[in-house]
C-alpha cells in the first residue's frame, strides 16, 4: 500500500469527475445503444469532452452559473445549441423533451448539481419557473426507472440538503442576489453521485479522503485528498492529475 496526498483545484476537479463518469459502463453502453442526455454544465462539459472528444466550451453549454457574485445564467446569445441527445450512437443537441418522452428503463440523463450533503442527498437549483431540463426529466426519470448520474465536486458540500428544503423559490425570496431560483432536492438513492470520491476510485482503483480545502489565488476552491492503493495506481492517480 501507498499513500500521497494531493491537491485539486478547482478545474482539475472538474476534468477528473468528467473523465469518471465516461468511464462508467452504463456511459460507455448508452453511447452506442439506448438513450443518454448530457445536459449542460462546467463539470458535464468534461463529459462530453471525454466521451465524444469535443469540449462545449464552459459558457456556451452551461446555462445557469453562480458568478460576479450574482446568482445567474451565461450569455444566451453566446450558447451552444442545448443539451447532447444520444440515441443508439446517433448524437444531436438541442431540448431533451422529445428524447425524454422514448427513455426506457436504464436510460441515462446526466446533469450536474449546485449542492451535496454528508448523507449523499443533491440539490439542484432551479433558475426557470418551469423546472428547466431537470424539471423535464425527473418525473420521466423515476416513473420507468432510467438512471440520474449527478456529477458533482465535494466543494459543494453543504451541511444539510433536506434543511434548505422549502426555503427557496422564484417567488418565496424577499430579496436576492442576482434571479431567483427554486431548489430540487435529489433524495441520496435516486441518483448515482460521482464526486473525485468516486472519480479517483472508478479511475484508478485509489481510496480518496478528502482532508482539506481552500488555499490562495488559483488554489482558491481547491480540494486535498489523501489517496492510498496501490504502488502503480497512485502512480498512474498522480500522473493523471499532472496532465
Amino acid at each position: 500500500m501507498t499513500t500521497a496526498l494531493v491537491v485539486l483545484k478547482p478545474e482539475q476537479s472538474a476534468a477528473l469527475i468528467g473523465q469518471a463518469v465516461a468511464a462508467l459502463p452504463q456511459v460507455r453502453q448508452h453511447r452506442q445503444q439506448g438513450c443518454m442526455v448530457i445536459v449542460g454544465g462546467s463539470t458535464t462539459r468534461h463529459v462530453v469532452r471525454c466521451l465524444l472528444g469535443e469540449d462545449p466550451g464552459r459558457d456556451s453549454f452551461a446555462i445557469g452559473c453562480i458568478q460576479h457574485g450574482q446568482l445567474g445564467e451565461t450569455n444566451a446569445q453566446q450558447r451552444g445549441p442545448g443539451a447532447y441527445l444520444l440515441q443508439d450512437g446517433v448524437v444531436s443537441r438541442g431540448w431533451p423533451g422529445p428524447l425524454l418522452a422514448q427513455f426506457k428503463g436504464g436510460d441515462v440523463y446526466i446533469k450536474g448539481a449546485n449542492a451535496i450533503d454528508s448523507m449523499g442527498h443533491t440539490a439542484i437549483l432551479l433558475g426557470s419557473p418551469t423546472g428547466g431540463t431537470i424539471g423535464a426529466a425527473w418525473a420521466i426519470l423515476m416513473a420507468r426507472g432510467g438512471e440520474l448520474i449527478v456529477p458533482v465536486s465535494l466543494r459543494k458540500q453543504i451541511p444539510s440538503v433536506l434543511a434548505a428544503c422549502g426555503k427557496l423559490g422564484h417567488d418565496r425570496v424577499d430579496r436576492v442576489m442576482g434571479t431567483p431560483v427554486g431548489y430540487l432536492p435529489i433524495p441520496a438513492g435516486c441518483a448515482t453521485v460521482v464526486t473525485e470520491v468516486e472519480a479517483f476510485h472508478i479511475l484508478y482503483q485509489v481510496t480518496a479522503t478528502p482532508v482539506a480545502s481552500g488555499g490562495f489565488d488559483d488554489c482558491v476552491g481547491a480540494l486535498v485528498f489523501h489517496l492510498a492503493g496501490a504502488p502503480e495506481q497512485i502512480e498512474l492517480a498522480w500522473e493523471g492529475i499532472a496532465s
